[in-house]
């Protein structure tokens, strides 16, 4: 049976991003800047990542007027060297920031083959495989990471300890859609767990340990502050997701000169977004393909490789064998189509705080959803069940 979703507004791609882009304008930020920031942001929702769409526009509302972002900010050269370079993002938009220094990054890699780069003093990068994706543009491969929240509780431990630590990576695939591998290495997303827990709905147990380190299945726990993730992996596998998330906060963290404060407060889910970036940067990176192969070898490769792996049998319940980032392209076909569902809730969150900003949102209403449309994103076949 399919979880049902009450309440549901469909919304134009091109109006939201309207909106979104009115409402930064509104809070201080430039019309070019809001507009960068907005597509961004709606080109998540378009590709079905919700959890970093235009719901993070109050939140960066909220920011902006108490002084941890700061609108129109630029990032400045710190050090570099042949094949690397470091930034202080100066607390701007991450989407400018990381877009400014990612283009660099690429160039650099046109020349040495290679190149990495690292931000300390940004704010939010949003969707971090738009900026591993950047370097398809240029038949490169791309790798970009910002750690995120103190939401994961170490291999062992009961108390959050490690950042989520998203990762993506992104790679040219020949005749089928590039590979885009971008997780987090925690089970879930601190977003995608509020849209969860506000349509009630359940994740396999194990996902979450409470506050005295017993196992659960309820978003909502997690979402309000108790407990922590536990790392990924399956059931004994724990201390494989808990080395993946380490080697993340290792080269957004103390690379970079950060220090995980332990100050009382200081992991908690409230924790201000200018505290909680303090402490990890951003780290990106291009491979140029042809430092080391022909264009068109690699792409035959590649595709000899998926030609491969899409060709085993199907496990039971599957009709096909998808590659990471293949469900985002095709999610991006249907909702450019169809527009894009969100949660009545959220939605008005955003009208509210456009509202607050004397933005008027007569023309951005949008629809009433189906009763019985089940998010692509939140399927029975990932495992989660309805309340």
């Amino acid at each position: 049976m399919k979880p049902e979703i009450n309440e549901l507004v469909i919304v134009n791609d091109k109006n939201l991003i309207k909106l979104g882009k009115k409402i930064l304008e509104a809070a201080g930020t430039s019309p070019k800047e809001a507009a960068w920031v907005s597509s961004c942001l709606v080109l998540s929702n378009v590709k079905g990542v919700d959890s970093h769409g235009v719901q993070q526009i109050p939140g960066y509302v909220d920011s902006i007027q108490n002084g941890s972002l700061k609108p129109g900010a630029r990032p400045t050269l710190i050090a570099k060297r042949s094949a690397t370079a470091f930034y202080d993002g100066n607390w701007g938009y991450g989407y400018s920031i990381a877009y400014d220094v990612m283009k660099q990054t690429i160039k650099k890699a046109k020349k040495a083959g290679v190149a990495f780069s690292g931000i300390r003093n940004v704010h939010h990068i949003g969707r971090v495989g738009k900026w591993a994706e950047m370097a398809l543009e240029e038949n490169m491969i791309g790798i970009a990471s910002q750690p995120g929240g103190v939401y994961v509780a170490p291999w062992g431990g009961i108390d959050k300890k490690l950042h989520i630590a998203p990762i993506a990576f992104a790679a040219p695939a020949g005749r089928y859609s590039p590979i885009v591998v971008d997780m987090s290495l925690g089970p879930i997303a601190g977003g995608r767990t509020a849209i969860l827990a506000l349509r009630g709905i359940k994740v396999p147990t194990g996902w979450y340990i409470d506050d005295e380190g017993k196992p659960h299945n309820d978003p909502k726990i997690f979402n309000s502050g108790k407990g922590a993730q536990l790392p990924l992996g399956q059931a004994g596998l724990g201390y494989k997701g808990m080395a993946l998330s380490l080697m993340i906060n290792i080269l957004a963290g103390p690379l970079f000169g950060h220090v995980l404060s332990q100050e009382k407060g200081s992991t908690s889910l409230e924790l201000a977004p200018t505290d909680a970036f303090k402490r990890c940067g951003v780290f990106l990176g291009a491979i140029d393909i042809e430092a080391f192969t022909p264009l068109e070898i690699f792409n035959a490769g590649m595709e000899s490789l998926i030609d491969e792996i899409k060709s085993s049998r199907l496990a039971e319940g599957f009709t096909e064998i998808l590659m990471p980032g293949e469900p985002e392209w095709r999610e991006m076909e249907k909702r450019r189509r169809e527009g894009i569902y969100l949660d009545d809730e959220i939605y008005q969150k955003i009208l509210d705080t456009a509202k607050e900003l004397g933005v008027n949102t007569i023309r951005y209403r949008g629809r009433p959803g189906k009763m019985d449309i089940t998010h692509p994103s939140y399927t029975l076949k990932d495992g989660y069940a309805s309340t």
